[in-house]
């Protein structure tokens, strides 16, 4: 049974881990990688791996441990987790496997946390918004030379972010953003998608061009509940109305405050003027949120939109209030108050082990019955991850 510390206002307290997105993308200063049981490489990114055929010494952690294993095979960008290890998780950790053979491991807690920031991708700009499609293109890559493709190092782009300082720009085919002083942070391929990198009112990633602020937006004839409209980079972009989330930010008698908008389907939003994603409840007035049990409820397009977070993947989660983040205060899905925090604490190799906080709690994989030659660690923002070694 699942058990949930409820509270007027519960907190969610995984999800909106930005700086594990950026790691993702592959952001951070040059240091050395070395993964023993997978060969060697030089890979951006502060981390220094080590494995020992199977096993890593110098890390611990304690704590209650569930065991998830497969007979399934690793292999070149395959499998890397059968039928009984969740699929986000056997994705997570074939992309850290890869990563760690020449790359840039990012630990598995980091990708499993991205389950919760996807919600937000329509409200997403930025690094925060690149680091969600590099993890696209990696779960979609079929090999691990393809998973490597998705995240070149940024430092490559050195001279082209000097005259850029602050904004994203487009290499080619390779989305790159600087940071405020003209430093690269992270960069992402286009290419390795299949998508193109193109600029209207700032850079992105997309297949079929349009025109920021010209075409018009329309509902998807096909799914009553897809919003089909232009980004700001000049591509046309899909919005599941169903699972996406948006935000507004109001001042109000208790200063700023931000409200969740979270639809069910594509209509005329009365708020926005135009189309978006709209509830289908009774009709409402000015912008609301609130958790009642289970269920996020806000005011969508002039309509109440009601969601089921209990219905949603990964499985566990109710409703609850962002605790930190640009959303901070908004009502969202999510784990509430979870028995361990995805990117707290330390991760564990052991014995050809991992061990990890999961979506469910603490977490042993064993690497070499998933298919896996075994574990490796690395230091990583000032925390110990774990991966999987091909």
């Amino acid at each position: 049974m699942k058990t949930l510390l409820r509270a007027p206002s519960p907190r969610l307290t995984t999800g909106l881990v930005w700086s594990l997105f950026l790691a993702i993308a592959g952001c951070g200063d040059d240091e050395t990688s070395s993964a023993g049981a997978g060969g060697g490489g030089t890979g951006s990114g502060s981390t220094t791996a080590t494995t020992t055929g199977g096993t890593t010494t110098g890390s611990t952690t304690s704590g209650t441990t569930t065991s998830a294993t497969t007979g399934g095979g690793g292999g070149e960008g395959g499998g890397g987790g059968g039928p009984s290890i969740d699929p986000r998780l056997a994705d997570c950790l074939r992309i850290d496997a890869c990563e760690a053979d020449g790359g840039n491991p990012v630990g598995v807690e980091a990708c499993l946390a991205a389950a919760f920031d996807e919600p937000w991708a329509w409200a997403s700009v930025g690094p925060s918004l690149l680091a969600m499609q590099v993890l696209e293109c990696k779960r979609a890559a079929p090999d691990c030379d393809a998973v490597r493709a998705c995240s070149p190092d940024p430092a490559g782009f050195a001279e082209a972010c000097l005259d850029n300082p602050g904004l994203g720009i487009c290499e080619g085919d390779v989305w790159v953003f600087c940071d405020e002083l003209g430093e690269p942070i992270t960069a992402m391929d286009c290419g390795a998608a299949g998508q193109s990198c193109g600029t209207d009112i700032w850079a992105g990633c997309g297949t079929e061009r349009c025109e920021f602020g010209v075409t018009e937006a329309s509902c998807d004839p096909q799914d009553p509940a897809v919003l089909v409209e232009c980004s700001a980079a000049g591509f046309l972009t899909r919005v599941d109305c169903r699972t996406q989330n948006n935000f507004v930010l109001l001042n109000g008698p208790e200063g700023e405050e931000v409200f969740t908008i979270a639809g069910e389907v594509c209509g005329q939003d009365e708020q926005r003027g135009t189309l978006g994603c709209i509830g289908t409840g009774e009709a409402c007035p000015f912008f609301a949120q609130d958790c009642v049990g289970d269920v996020l409820e806000t005011c969508a397009g002039g309509l109440v939109g009601r969601r089921d977070c209990g219905e949603l993947s990964p499985e566990g989660q109710s409703c609850g209030f962002v605790a930190e983040g640009p959303f901070a205060g908004g009502a969202a899905c999510g784990l509430v108050e979870p028995t361990c925090t995805l990117g707290e604490g330390d991760e564990v190799c052991d014995a050809g082990a991992i061990e990890i906080c999961g979506y469910q709690g603490p977490t042993r994989v064993d690497c070499v019955a998933a298919g896996y030659s075994g574990c490796g660690t690395a230091e990583r923002g000032g925390r110990t991850i774990a991966f999987c070694t091909e």
